[in-house]
């Protein structure tokens, strides 16, 4: 098992976390909501957005609720973990847990600091330096001569912008795999596993928020505190 840093921040609140998720708390009642769905206990808790931001990205935390889930199976029995099973009601809007594996297209597409060529006309000024070998008209020695050159052009053609300076946050593809690394994981389990849910949100305040839970005639709501 080893524990994520991500830009020198050691994420202690959420313990240890493996390559399958996150580590699950001792009981359901360390969580902030739970219920029991059946063949197993649901627990859950929102993350912080200021500890989003520590954990993945600031572009996580602006675009997405971040909701940890634990999953307590009960009397030996299964449960079929399954995103689709889960949804995010916040205030009248119903979210959907997002696939993991897309969560950072758009900001991976997008180098930061990206600059747009700029178009003509241009202005160019190219200068050198000519040195000649060859033999002396007069003595027919070999000499070396030395020259400058300065020349002018001008063009509508794009002139390519200087580099972008180096990227002050986190590399996309480290936390892309953070995120993935961190997410619930899916598929049957008779033992306890944890993980986050990710839900597309880009409102600016985060209203009460309720996780539900619905398969064939089940549905569980966990009322989430802000």
């Amino acid at each position: 098992m080893r524990a994520f840093w991500l830009a020198g921040v050691f994420v202690t609140s959420l313990a240890a976390a493996d390559d399958s998720g996150v580590t699950p708390r001792q009981k359901p009642t360390d969580y902030p909501a739970h219920d029991s769905a059946k063949t197993a206990v649901l627990a859950a808790a929102v993350i912080p957005p200021d500890q989003v931001k520590k954990i993945f990205s600031a572009e996580v935390a602006k675009g997405y609720i971040v909701v940890e889930l634990a999953i307590y199976p009960e009397g030996n029995r299964t449960f079929d973990v399954d995103r689709f099973d889960f949804s995010l009601q916040t205030g009248d809007q119903m979210l959907h847990a997002a696939n993991p594996q897309g969560i950072l297209k758009p900001w991976q597409d997008k180098p930061a600091n990206a600059r747009i060529p700029s178009r003509g006309p241009n202005v160019g000024v190219d200068t050198g330096i000519g040195v000649a070998h060859g033999p002396d008209p007069v003595t027919g020695r070999p000499t070396t001569s030395v020259s400058t050159y300065e020349s002018v052009h001008v063009s509508n053609y794009p002139q390519d912008a200087p580099p972008p300076p180096p990227r002050s946050d986190p590399d996309p593809s480290a936390v892309a795999q953070i995120v993935r690394n961190m997410a619930l994981p899916e598929g049957a389990t008779a033992k306890t596993v944890a993980g986050f849910l990710y839900f597309r949100y880009s409102g600016k305040k985060r209203p009460a928020l309720t996780l539900n839970y619905a398969n064939d005639d089940l549905s569980v709501d966990l009322k989430l505190p802000k």
